[in-house]
Parts: C-alpha cells; structure tokens; sequence
C-alpha cells in the first residue's frame, strides 16, 4: 500500500518527498483514528508527483475508510481529491458540497473566484426577466433587490460562436489580445469590441489557433449571477 519496501534502512533525508509523504501518512493512520488532518500535505512536491500522490491518497483513504479533513489552496488539488469541499473566507464557510457543484454552481461571488478562473462581467437587472451588460442583454434570473450584478463565466464556456449564431447569448466580435497552447486547449485573452475595458479569457479547443478576431457565445444556463454588493 505505501510503496516503501525495500526502504526500511533509509534515512529520511534519503527518501524521496513522495516516500517521506507516505512514510507520514502510514505512521499517522496505524493508530486508526476516526479523522485524519492534512494540511497542505502535497505543497512541496513537483507538479508530476504531486498528481500521482492525489490519485494515491484517494486510493488510501477508500481503502483505509477513515476520514480525511484535507487543507490546501490549490483548487485542482481539492477537485481531484475530495468527495464534499469546503470554501472557507477569513473562517465563515462561503460554499460547501459535491466538487462539481461548487465549481460550476458557486453558492457566492467569492467562491466562484477562489475555486477558479472566471470572467466578471458587470450588470444590471432589466426589464421582463433581463440583465443588462456592456455585452448586451441576457435572460437570467437575478438575486431580488439587487440593483449592481456580476455575471460569472468559466472560461471554459465560453466558445466561439456557432455557425448560424442561433440560441444562446452572441456577445459580439472580440479582439485577440494574447493566447497560449497548453496541449489541452488554447488559452486565450480576448477584448470585446463591445465593450473595449473588459478583458475576458476562453479555453479554445487545441485542433485549430484562434483568430484575431473571435466571435463570442455563452450559453444563459452556464452563467452565475450574485449581487455586487454582497461580493
């Protein structure tokens, strides 16, 4: 289970940061506690090792059945590992439940920020169940009373707009301002020409490099919308 055989004359400093990780975790469980807290366990392991000791520790903790209270602030880390997360602001819980709820979901404006990157675009309520954007108009509901909205994007909603541009919400032409390939799409930065102070970011597919001039799409359903106020 630890991957430690064969080890047992090593000094700690001859192991590696993932043996001396499992070398703790292995002596902290044999005295099977109900809960077991890790905080921030993974932080100095490299990106490769540190992938590869989230899968196991999720193997362990099934295994094991104890219950694991894991700290950390990196976001894909939380996903990868956790069955229920907690989003916590200067000690008050902001948003708690499945990894895929409270990513696509976010139960507040802080939340949709700490659990990862989205596009902030500013709006108002209107009229006949409208909200009003420097990007045009889009049917949403929005919180009661609220007179200044934030609409939340995942970058990864928002895509080029489909031949036709039929459904959904058009935002318009957007310039290219920057994009990087990261093998699994393109990571783009992209100014609307409707609104030239806003600075939005999409994930691309990686088939084809992205034009100098994208038009937007969104659909309704993928937005989140909170109140300025209460950010």
């Amino acid at each position: 289970m630890w991957g430690s055989r064969g080890r047992g004359d090593k000094r700690p400093h001859e192991l590696s940061g993932g043996q001396r990780q499992r070398v703790a975790l292995a002596r902290a469980l044999a005295v099977e506690p109900e809960l077991l807290l890790l905080d921030e366990p993974l932080g100095a392991l490299d990106l490769k090792l540190r992938r590869a000791m989230q899968d196991e520790l999720k193997a362990i903790q099934r295994r094991v059945g104890t219950t694991f209270v894991h700290v950390t602030h990196d976001q894909e880390e939380a996903m990868a590992i956790a069955d229920r997360i907690v989003v916590l602001n200067r000690g008050r819980i902001e948003d708690a439940g499945p990894p895929e709820r409270v990513y696509r979901r976010p139960a507040s404006l802080f939340a949709a920020g700490f659990m990862g990157e989205t596009n902030r675009i500013p709006a108002r309520p209107g009229p006949a169940g409208q909200v009003v954007t420097p990007l045009g108009s889009v049917a949403v509901e929005a919180p009661a009373g609220a007179q200044r909205l934030v609409l939340c994007l995942r970058p990864e909603r928002l895509r080029r707009a489909p031949e036709g541009g039929e459904g959904g919400w058009d935002l318009g032409p957007a310039r290219l301002r920057d994009a990087a390939f990261l093998g699994t799409h393109w990571r783009v930065h992209v100014v609307p020409e409707a609104a030239p102070d806003l600075l939005l970011v999409a994930h691309l597919p990686p088939e084809a490099a992205p034009e100098t001039v994208l038009r937007l799409h969104a659909d309704p359903a993928d937005l989140s919308v909170f109140a300025e106020d209460h950010a």
